[in-house]
């Protein structure tokens, strides 16, 4: 009985020791880490909204609206953006998509996501044409985000399909790539169907409604 009780002191006491180092960590480092997000979110902001714009934040509280948004605008369009959270398969997708007045998609961003390395982890992959051997002393370049590309000129307002025949858009042609869209058509993530169709549910869905709410439809 005597140890039954010592061990029961000392599971707690760790435990105890445990959550407060837990806290005390989150205290000294959530102001660092809010700042980190904050950052994130005005360079995905930037590279998806129109060139040479100005980016305002708005806020809505008007049913179906988003309580918070963006809005850009330039001497040739006007654009919004939105934050949309989706279930895949391990967890929620977070990820912002920017889109024109007539709901056409002009970018997309990944935030923040859980899903499954290898698999639904690829949507937010990035694709370099340069080979390790030859780009390990030279400039660095930026790989191609396939996954979230290939949504550009995707229209929100109408069903968007999944093509699982063709394999991943960053492997097809032009001619493959301009077809795919003129269906309002995407790849899938090849063995990650249920990260993909997360994405598009979530542009179908959450932002449609938004776009149409703050037009008054």
């Amino acid at each position: 009985m005597a140890d039954i009780i010592k061990l029961t002191v000392v599971l707690t006491i760790v435990s105890l020791t445990a959550a407060l180092a837990i806290a005390f960590t989150n205290s000294k480092t959530k102001d660092r880490i809010l700042e980190q997000n904050q950052i994130a979110e005005k360079s995905a902001l930037e590279q998806i909204m129109p060139q040479n714009s100005e980016i305002t934040e708005m806020h809505c509280s008007t049913a179906g609206c988003p309580s918070q948004y963006w809005i850009a605008k330039n001497e040739n369009q006007t654009a919004y953006a939105f934050k949309i959270s989706s279930r895949g398969y391990a967890g929620d997708i977070h990820y912002l998509v920017s889109v024109t007045e007539d709901g056409k998609i002009m970018g997309m961003s990944i935030l923040e996501q859980s899903e499954t390395p290898g698999l639904g982890a690829r949507v937010s992959e990035s694709i370099s044409k340069k080979y390790i051997w030859n780009g390990l002393f030279g400039k660095k370049e930026e790989g191609l985000r396939w996954f979230t590309k290939q949504f550009e000129g995707i229209d929100i307002n109408k069903a968007i399909a999944i093509d699982k025949t063709t394999g991943e858009w960053h492997k097809l042609d032009n001619n493959k790539r301009s077809e795919l869209l003129s269906q309002n058509s995407v790849t899938a993530i090849t063995g990650s169907t249920i990260s993909t169709r997360a994405i598009t549910n979530g542009l179908e869905k959450q932002a449609r409604a938004y776009l149409n709410a703050l037009q008054g439809s």
